[in-house]
């Protein structure tokens, strides 16, 4: 029997009405990032950043901002 291949979740999941990258989008990629440099601490922010640059690179429309601040806690 054939293994059913996995989309990630930035396939499989929709972005937002406005077309933008979701907040769990850019969590994830932001992992994603955090993960392929080795895990090392320190770096979220950045990791962020980049994860947001790129998906909204990706859809071609911004996010927009939320109010409240994004909290970001990865695995230490």
């Amino acid at each position: 029997m054939n293994k059913p291949t996995e989309k990630s979740p930035s396939e499989s999941q929709p972005q937002t009405a406005s077309g933008a990258p979701t907040r769990e989008e850019i969590e994830l990629r932001a992992y994603q990032i955090y993960i392929e440099r080795g895990g090392a601490h320190g770096q979220d922010e950045e990791d962020w950043l980049q994860a947001e640059r790129e998906l909204v690179e990706k859809y071609g429309k911004p996010i927009q901002k939320a109010k409240a601040g994004r909290s970001l806690k990865f695995a230490e």
